[in-house]
């Protein structure tokens, strides 16, 4: 039987994924965004600051790609590093004003991506994949 990537749920998964960056990349690009910046972006969000190590975990991104990508932010003017109190050598890294500002319009483009994905769709789909993308996930990472 021949393979046919099609019918491969990893290459389909990349597939997805490299189209919704894409689209992601062209909303953003007006306010001076990259993708790249969405899962710290996001994390500090929620948990109000982070160590770059805890950012990386959180977001699962590895370490070198993840101070990369917050040199990027902080030159772009979206976070902050102050040493942190208890341990001079650790920085902690907190969302600008500037961050904060944009951070409803990069939800409200990430909404907006979702739904277009997810259009034609039962009203569960959005959950079901996500559900079914995280097992798939713990599966792998065994």
């Amino acid at each position: 039987m021949e393979f046919n990537r099609f019918d491969s749920a990893g290459f389909m998964i990349n597939w997805c994924a490299r189209v919704f960056e894409r689209r992601m990349a062209a909303a953003l690009r007006p306010l001076g965004l990259k993708p790249a910046y969405l899962p710290p972006l996001f994390t500090l969000s929620a948990m109000g600051e982070a160590t770059q190590s805890e950012l990386a975990k959180a977001s699962a991104i590895q370490q070198p790609t993840m101070a990369l990508t917050l040199r990027r932010m902080e030159r772009d003017g979206l976070i902050t590093r102050v040493q942190a109190k208890a341990d001079e050598r650790r920085a902690i890294v907190r969302l600008t004003p500037t961050a904060e500002e944009v951070l409803p319009q990069v939800e409200a483009i990430a909404r907006s991506i979702n739904e277009a994905a997810f259009e034609g769709l039962p009203d569960d789909a959005p959950a079901r994949l996500i559900e079914l993308l995280r097992q798939t996930v713990r599966n792998l990472e065994k």
